[in-house]
């Protein structure tokens, strides 16, 4: 395995006597291991394994098995931010280059044979051109700062439309059908996370749809375009050209056909490749290893817990409704826990003591909301189960809409295509809401073979709903005491679950119409406050 040992980074990028006492730190001389292969690790990716931590330089962890290495009792955390400018540097530096034809043009200067300029070297107007991003996240947002500076018209598609205010920061428009993206812009920049969702996202179809005049550039993954059909489109002239930094498997076979299209530029994989990213890479990769060994929380320890969609949804209605708390419940269900006001607005309210399961309500919608922040004692599931129903049952509520979520790497064949929202609702639920729920077009949760593989005619499929918690069976007790009570849930992927909350918020939204008279815009979400303390973000010391 050749990857980018952790020992050699910080003997590297720091003078000897700044080595020497950071791997005195953490006693890296003895410390610093590899795990076997297998499905743990990708070959070419920067990470280090240091006693209890897979220091992950990036971004992305969709080359690590991450409930695997959790399993062993390892963490692991990652560098999100450092990586955002260069590899939006050199996003743009592959449009301009393919879009001027910079390699031919040095290939030419540097022929002594050649005495003039080729037609061939012609090339095609960056500025007031269309830029059309896929993914516009931290680094696409970065991408649209720079489109902005070459006067470029930006359309974006994102899993969630990012606030007005950012939109008018950069002049970008959003497209909330990705088709509408593809069709308009003269350049495609591919900025979105490798997810089961993303993977051959570009296809013959998308390809086909995108102007023979276009030009594809990727700086995501090489996973997210499908490489056969886009050896097809350049091919056969559907799109002018593609750059593309990184590809699958990287680096290519030497006789892959990509490699020999003289409308294809290649880079590899070198997004973070400058001294001054590596630098700050490692040195979070330090911070991050030596708070794991210390027993402190690492900095940056992505979220892996899709169970946290629906809580982070629950956040988006209580802060946008500014709904008010009115009471609690207190269980030895949960574990117990306290902390600050989530959604303090001044430093008074940030001072309230807040408990697991608390009770917000909006009178003027007739609408009422339980946030459950802490675990579910694993022994005491069903009794937590029971008390919610008879909570519900007592409280008269006339319909009770659970939000949830699902590993998306564990769907099943027939949940693989489509829109990963799903929904269940009991029989009394659908006696009032079924015309409601087919007009939305929502798909019903598929029950799967309790074999996935096998068919056995004498086993019947089973309702299945991994990483859900108690969502199944809630839903089954919620039948069996004649409740008026749906699910809404999302298939989704480890990480930063912030955009699938947005999600699922926006089609409770499209059901419900929770916004329609309280905001100025469609789908202006408020984000709380404590959001700045998710995914990728370190403990204030404020808070202390």
């Amino acid at each position: 395995m050749t990857c980018l040992c952790y020992l050699r980074c910080v003997r590297k990028l720091w003078t000897p006597a700044e080595a020497s006492q950071l791997l005195k730190v953490v006693n890296l001389h003895r410390s610093v291991h590899q795990l076997q292969h297998k499905k743990v690790m990708a070959e070419e990716k920067p990470w280090a394994l240091i006693s209890e931590v897979v220091a992950n330089g990036g971004v992305g962890i969709d080359h690590l098995d991450v409930p695997y290495i959790n399993s062993l009792g390892v963490k692991v955390t990652n560098t999100p931010g450092v990586v955002s400018n260069a590899t939006a540097d050199i996003g743009m530096a592959l449009l301009l280059a393919s879009a001027r034809k910079v390699v031919e043009g040095h290939q030419v200067a540097m022929d002594p044979k050649i005495t003039h300029i080729p037609q061939s070297l012609m090339g095609v107007e960056v500025s007031e051109s269309t830029l059309g991003i896929i993914g516009m996240g931290h680094i696409g947002y970065k991408i649209a700062q720079r489109g902005k500076g070459f006067d470029m018209k930006i359309l974006y598609h994102n899993r969630s439309r990012r606030s007005v205010e950012d939109e008018q920061a950069v002049g970008a428009t959003y497209c909330a059908n990705m088709d509408d993206l593809l069709k308009e812009s003269d350049f495609v920049m591919l900025a979105v996370n490798l997810t089961p969702e993303t993977t051959r996202l570009i296809g013959h179809r998308q390809l086909s749809l995108m102007k023979p005049t276009a030009t594809l550039v990727n700086v995501s993954r090489g996973l997210v375009v499908d490489q056969d059909a886009l050896v097809k489109a350049l091919q056969s002239g559907t799109i002018r050209a593609a750059a593309l930094d990184v590809t699958y498997p990287e680096p290519l076979p030497r006789d892959h056909p990509l490699l020999g299209l003289p409308n294809v530029l290649i880079t590899p994989h070198v997004g973070t490749h400058t001294l001054a990213t590596t630098i700050k890479m490692v040195q979070q990769m330090v911070d991050n290893a030596v708070a794991a060994v210390k027993g402190q929380t690492a900095p940056n320890e992505p979220a892996v817990a899709v169970g946290n969609v629906g809580q982070l949804a629950v956040d988006l209605i209580v802060s946008t409704l500014n709904m008010s708390r009115v009471g609690h419940i207190h269980t030895d269900c949960l574990i117990p826990m306290a902390g600050n006001n989530p959604y303090a607005t001044c430093k008074e309210d940030a001072e309230e003591l807040h408990t697991p399961a608390e009770v917000y309500t909006a009178a003027e919608l007739k609408l009422a909301v339980l946030q459950i922040r802490a675990p579910i004692v694993q022994t005491k599931s069903k009794k937590f189960r029971q008390l919610l129903v008879s909570w519900i049952k007592a409280s008269g509520f006339s319909r009770t809409v659970v939000l949830s979520s699902s590993h998306a790497y564990q769907r099943d064949d027939q949940q693989l295509q489509g829109t990963p929202l799903r929904y269940l609702a009991t029989p009394s639920l659908l006696k009032v809401s079924a015309d409601a729920l087919k007009e939305l077009g929502w798909r019903e949760m598929e029950r799967v073979s309790a074999f996935p593989g096998l068919t056995d005619a004498n086993t019947e499929p089973r309702l299945h709903i991994p990483g859900g918690g108690i969502t199944k069976g809630l839903y089954t007790d919620s039948c069996t005491e004649d409740l008026s009570l749906a699910v809404l849930l999302l298939f989704c992927s480890e990480g930063d679950n912030i955009p699938d909350a947005f999600t699922l918020v926006n089609h409770l939204n499209d059901w419900l119409h929770l916004l329609d008279n309280h905001s100025p815009e469609p789908n202006k979400w408020k984000i709380p406050p404590s959001w700045n303390l998710l995914f990728g973000s370190g403990i204030p010391p404020a808070l202390f």
